[in-house]
């Protein structure tokens, strides 16, 4: 006769992730912000500041937001395929934007919009300071990098915020009431004490494995087990990432390139002397270059540094280049001035040197490895260049 199983419940062994210094799978916990905040928070949130500021007290209309949204990313050099869908008429509040947004195109909405509309509304309404507030939030929520007391001041922003909804939507005709992803996001400081920048939590990054997914199934056409054929797929395009190295991307990708000899830039005395090179040596020069997913392009700008102010220092590409013997790439910045921070538009104000500046950096030495946006604006007659940075940055 079979010896009869008997199934043992609850606990029956240590796990090994507790073996990790200063981790245990109980007191330590992480947290998705990119389903809390830009699939759940921001979008609720976003469709009450627009329906506010849109149809109730009319700074502008739909018409013009779809104007602006078209006009900023058929100019812009960065987040290109981040561009926000065609948005639908504002609901009233408690509603999701329409139509449904992926979550990069939310933050980006969102990153911009001060941008986009902050012309025609005044700076002292209590809807346009609460976007402020939102978009600091989220900036300071996704940063790569934390202090102890950016924690403490995370704590206290969030209250403020969730305080500040309450009051100006959470009571009158159309009341909304706080979702469970607002109470989630009070457990977010908590979760940086413990396991680290949320930003290496997302899910962001990992979601982007659907496409392949999707591509596959698309492709194959297989209608029996496709679970099993997609698995397979898989299983070979990782064994030919892993044989190639294409899962190391700590690699320059180089586009169309030339070779040319380095009196004929007009930066060549401060090349050679950076580099330790004759005027009439060879040197490799290419308008565009990409590691580690992040392509960079000839007139977008980066982060350099930050100034004595704390305002960041900002820098315009100009070329690339690189010793033909050797894989390493130079970035040739223009270097800008950095005016003043503008709250109201939440970006910083820069300017071109009257004597331009010209400075020979590699990627390692940058302040924020991701390219930013100059988005120029005309206020009273005059060109005012502007700056967005893509989440909180500052030099320890």
């Amino acid at each position: 006769m079979a010896e009869k199983k008997i199934h043992v419940h609850g606990i029956k062994a240590p796990c090994l992730l507790n073996e990790l210094p200063g981790y245990h799978v109980v007191t330590n916990y992480s947290l998705d912000i990119m389903h809390i905040l830009l699939e759940g928070i921001i979008p609720v949130e976003l469709g009450c500041i627009l329906y506010t500021l849109s149809t109730v007290k009319r700074f502008f209309t739909l018409f013009q937001l779809r104007e602006h949204v078209h006009n900023f990313w058929s100019k812009i050099n960065v987040d290109k395929y981040k561009k926000p869908p065609e948005l639908n008429a504002f609901e009233k509040p408690g509603r999701r934007l329409s139509p449904s947004m992926k979550a990069v195109q939310m933050w980006s909405l969102l990153r911009y919009l001060p941008l986009l509309v902050g012309d025609y509304v005044p700076s002292d309404d209590e809807n346009w300071l609460f976007l402020l507030h939102l978009s600091q939030l989220v900036d300071l929520i996704f940063a790569p990098k934390f202090t102890p007391g950016m924690i403490s001041f995370l704590r206290e922003m969030i209250a403020e915020h969730l305080q500040q909804f309450k009051q100006l939507y959470g009571s009158g005709e159309v009341a909304v009431l706080l979702k469970p992803k607002h109470h989630l996001m009070i457990h977010l400081p908590t979760v940086i004490l413990q396991s680290g920048p949320l930003i290496g939590m997302s899910c962001l990054r990992y979601e982007l494995k659907n496409a392949f997914f999707k591509r596959s199934a698309h492709t194959v056409g297989n209608f029996t087990n496709v679970s099993l054929t997609l698995a397979y797929r898989h299983q070979q395009q990782s064994l030919l990432a892993k044989l190639s190295g294409e899962h190391v991307q700590n690699f320059f990708s180089v586009g169309r390139h030339e070779i040319v000899p380095a009196f004929s830039l007009p930066y060549a005395d401060m090349i050679c002397d950076k580099l330790g090179l004759e005027t009439t040596d060879d040197l490799v020069v290419a308008k565009q270059i990409s590691r580690a997913s992040v392509a960079y392009k000839v007139g977008q700008h980066v982060i350099m540094d930050v100034n004595s102010d704390g305002c960041l220092l900002f820098g315009k590409i100009e070329q690339f280049v690189s010793l033909p013997d050797t894989a390493d790439w130079h970035l040739v910045v223009q270097k800008m001035d950095t005016l003043y921070f503008d709250s109201h538009f939440n970006s910083f104000v820069v300017s071109y040197l009257s004597r331009p500046e010209i400075e020979l950096v590699v990627l390692d030495d940058l302040l924020d490895s991701h390219p930013v946006r100059c988005y120029s604006k005309i206020c009273q007659d005059s060109t005012i260049f502007f700056i967005r940075p893509p989440y909180h940055v500052f030099k320890q």
